[in-house]
């Protein structure tokens, strides 16, 4: 049962791609909604580097399916995300963000890479726990200023993905590292 769950850890629907606008209409996304979409998609690209860094070496098996599935989401938010960006042209560009890398960090691939195989599930929850915590943090400060509602769509469903992938995650009988 868990496995099944695991396998649709965003919800039962399929992956969070946003819905597509009524017939006739477009989403038009400016302002805030572009610095969010810019700030998100940074993030979401980091979250996929983690993810990819080594998905072979994940030993707990539900582990492994909600990465794939985190994968799967993340890739289908990030197309979305620069779809809305292209469409905004030239203002799109202005709103670029890069996501900050924290100087007293250390790279969460390299980390992972670095990793024996023996502690890698821990290292990657370790890792996979802030990051998806940022990120349901971003998307819920983001909807007290969403201006179009598609928008305002994806936030709200990545702010309840992450929160429930790091629910499942704490269900899983990984052993954090000892530090």
């Amino acid at each position: 049962m868990a496995a099944l769950l695991l396998a649709g850890c965003a919800s039962t629907a399929p992956p969070a791609t946003p819905a597509p606008a009524p017939s006739g209409t477009t989403t038009v996304v400016d302002g805030t909604d572009l610095v969010f979409l810019h700030t998100m998609t940074a993030h979401q690209e980091r979250t996929l580097a983690i993810v990819r860094a080594a998905p072979q070496r994940v030993r707990e098996p539900r582990l492994r399916t909600l990465v794939a599935a985190i994968d799967a989401t993340e890739s289908d938010e990030v197309a979305q995300a620069r779809r809305w960006i292209a469409a905004a042209g030239p203002a799109g560009d202005h709103h670029r963000h890069a996501h900050p890398d924290p100087g007293d960090t250390p790279d969460p691939v390299a980390l992972l890479r670095g990793t024996p195989d023996a502690g890698y599930d821990a290292a990657l929850v370790a890792v996979l726990v802030p990051q998806q915590r940022q990120a349901a943090a971003l998307a819920r400060a983001h909807l007290a200023v969403a201006v179009a509602p598609a928008v305002r769509d994806l936030a709200r469903r990545i702010d309840e993905s992450r929160t429930a992938q790091i629910r499942l995650i704490a269900a899983l009988p990984v052993t954090p590292p000892t530090r």
